[in-house]
């Protein structure tokens, strides 16, 4: 079962978005993360395929680059 989670975030960077998902890609194996910084909440969308989205990794990833998340759902 698909499981999905939206983020409103403070990401602005296309740099700093990149580095984001690529901690993510290799933190929670499995995750397909993407952001649409275009969109004025700044979206991280996270979908796992395989398991539940573990939430407090992926905001510890955005801390640890200076940002905070917020659900959307």
């Amino acid at each position: 079962m698909k499981t999905i989670g939206v983020y409103r975030t403070n990401v602005e960077s296309r740099t700093k978005a990149k580095l984001i998902l690529e901690a993510i890609y290799r933190l929670l194996p499995g995750c397909e993360p993407s952001f649409d910084l275009e969109d004025c909440d700044k979206v991280l969308r996270v979908e796992s395929q395989y398991h539940g989205i573990n939430e407090s990794k992926i905001r510890a990833v955005l801390k640890n680059y200076g940002y905070h998340m917020e659900s959307m759902i």
